[in-house]
């Protein structure tokens, strides 16, 4: 199986991942040129192309395609703003959306009828040009609607096309100070895990014409229950788990980033990965120790989803674990440690 790893050098890193039991493999089998593209994703339709975010310098928006074992450059754009942290591939594979985490805005390139290059800009997304403090972070497509987590303005914006163009409908407003991060809509409820307050809320999501704030149905902590003392976690990333016949209950994958400054704020078992279940109401299942100090990357993959791939970026290599127990819960099988390699910020497989 291969898997990419999106890096904050200069690289975009080719792993291979044997999986056969206790003696799963993890190797690093190639670099490409990347830019530092912190951000990958694969086109949904075409996973011969890959999709990066560039965020030093001026933003850009970049498209790869892949040979063997190595990345190509194909196409590259600006973002039209500052620090562009990630990207959606949208309107059935002809749009990418990249959210300007340092300049309040979000920019809309349609890509041609070959998928690898972008041919026009739709439009950019200007959520409030007086508010500095606002920063724009994910972008996650819900039937006509893109929302969008804005983590400091507290709120998830609801995009929708009006004219061809993508136009701010509304909001749903979260929890003050609680510095909504990444989302996962499905089923009519919003599940969001919180930077700042190290907490996921689950929501109702009301209709865009719905007045007054969204139900609020569970607002729980991701922090393990013991953490070392004066330290400082940042909640960060949100999957949920593809139900499949294999794994038919879904469960949702949250990680919590250790960020303290000294090493006896940090716990030498590692980060967590917070497991929770949705049914019959959302609830903590378990916390399953990594050994990676601050997580990135968290991705799921494999046939059936049953594989967890993720980055300890302040130490301790590259892990992929597997989903047991019908997902409640995680086995290690392959770790790769090489040495200043220990960079990368997203995956895809």
């Amino acid at each position: 199986i291969t898997l990419l790893g999106g890096m904050y050098t200069a690289f975009i890193n080719t792993y291979s991942f044997v999986p056969n039991g206790p003696l799963s493999t993890l190797s690093l089998v190639g670099q490409s040129p990347g830019l530092s593209s912190t951000w990958i994703s694969l086109h949904p339709k075409n996973r011969s192309l890959l999709f990066s975010t560039i965020e030093t310098g001026p933003g850009s928006v970049t498209s790869f395609i892949g040979s063997d074992r190595l990345v190509r450059q194909i196409d590259r754009t600006p973002s039209f703003g500052n620090s562009p942290a990630y990207l959606a591939i949208v309107n059935n594979g002809k749009e990418v959306i990249a959210p300007n985490y340092s300049s309040t805005n979000v920019a809309s390139h349609i890509l041609g009828e070959d998928q690898a290059y972008f041919v026009s800009r739709s439009n950019l997304v200007t959520f409030n040009a007086c508010q500095a403090s606002l920063h724009p972070y994910k972008a996650v497509q819900y039937g006509n609607e893109v929302f969008i987590p804005d983590l400091r303005a507290d709120k998830v914006w609801r995009l929708e096309k009006d004219g061809g163009k993508w136009t701010v409908k509304g909001f749903i407003q979260q929890p003050l100070g609680s510095g909504p991060h990444h989302i996962v809509p499905l089923k009519g409820k919003l599940y969001t895990i919180h930077e700042m307050s190290n907490t996921v809320t689950e929501q109702v999501i009301p209709p865009l014409d719905g007045r007054g704030p969204p139900k609020l149905l569970a607002n729980i902590s991701t922090l393990p229950p013991t953490v070392p003392a004066s330290s400082l976690h940042n909640a960060a990333e949100l999957f949920v788990s593809p139900p499949s016949t294999c794994y038919p209950m879904p469960y949702l994958y949250m990680s919590n980033q250790n960020v303290s400054p000294l090493p006896a704020q940090t716990d030498p078992l590692g980060d967590t990965i917070a497991i929770f279940t949705l049914e019959p109401k959302l609830h903590l299942i378990r916390h399953v120790h990594t050994g990676l100090q601050q997580l990135h990357g968290v991705s799921l993959g494999g046939e059936y989803g049953q594989y967890v791939a993720t980055a300890g970026l302040a130490g301790g290599g590259i892990m992929v674990f597997e989903c047991v127990d019908g997902g409640a819960d995680l086995k290690l099988l392959a770790h790769y440690a090489g040495v200043g390699l220990e960079k990368v910020s997203s995956f895809v497989w």
